[in-house]
């Protein structure tokens, strides 16, 4: 089974409320320590298939950007690609918002 999940970049433009809504959306544990280091770590922990789709792309911060490809490069389950709104619809993935 593969997990999928769809995030709006326009909340991930700033890092202190980036890492409050990555939290939520991924359901991340509570002893998330919310910075890019403990995102990479979650991240690069992920053992089953993992597809995050990532809608207005372009407004997420760079850093947050770098640490998603940092990991895609660790993690060979891991998968983050942009997604817009129309292919939303097409890949069924409005359940996950």
């Amino acid at each position: 089974m593969t997990n999928v999940y769809e995030l709006d970049g326009r909340k991930l433009s700033a890092l202190p409320e980036a890492h409050d809504y990555l939290k939520d959306m991924l359901g991340f544990p509570d002893y998330y320590g919310k910075n890019l280091d403990a995102l990479f770590d979650l991240l690069t922990e992920v053992s089953r298939e993992t597809i995050i789709w990532v809608t207005h792309y372009e407004m997420m911060h760079p850093k947050l950007e770098r640490t998603f490809t940092d990991a895609m490069g660790e993690n060979p389950h891991l998968t983050v690609m942009a997604l817009d709104e129309d292919e939303a619809e097409d890949y069924g993935t409005e359940e996950y918002r």
